[in-house]
């Protein structure tokens, strides 16, 4: 092949690198989750100083609603549920069986978690 690069990556070495690149980025995205919300407030504390200077009366900002805790179990609920379903049925077929039985780990925490959340709206419902 004429001009396509073609990387001889030992399999071990892939292996290392896959949960550091995975630990690495979680941690950038949580750095950058904090730099967004402290540029947010600072925007909103600078708006405010400046409605001060000028005698002006701002108006409050409106509260975030933060979801309620079902929405979010049964959102995580549903992409573990489908991720495991995936999972079983790509090992199954590449693999067999045997080894596509893995998948189902993922396929009971999703399920664990929609039952959770069913749970959860119900109590949140009677108050």
């Amino acid at each position: 092949m004429k001009g396509a690069a073609v990387f001889n990556i030992e399999p071990d070495l892939v292996a290392l690198l896959i949960p550091i690149i995975a630990i690495l980025g979680g941690f950038a995205i949580a750095i950058v989750g904090i730099i967004t919300k402290s540029k947010e407030e600072e925007l909103k504390h600078r708006a405010r100083i400046i409605a001060m200077e000028k005698g002006i009366s701002m108006p409050e900002f409106p509260k975030e609603v933060e979801r309620p805790a079902y929405l979010r179990m049964r959102s995580s609920g549903l992409v573990l549920t489908f991720l495991g379903l995936a999972l079983c049925a790509a090992l199954t077929l590449r693999q067999g069986i045997e080894n596509g039985i893995w998948g189902v780990l993922l396929l009971a925490i999703g399920v664990a978690l929609l039952i959770g959340s069913a749970l959860e709206r119900k109590d949140v419902e009677k108050k």
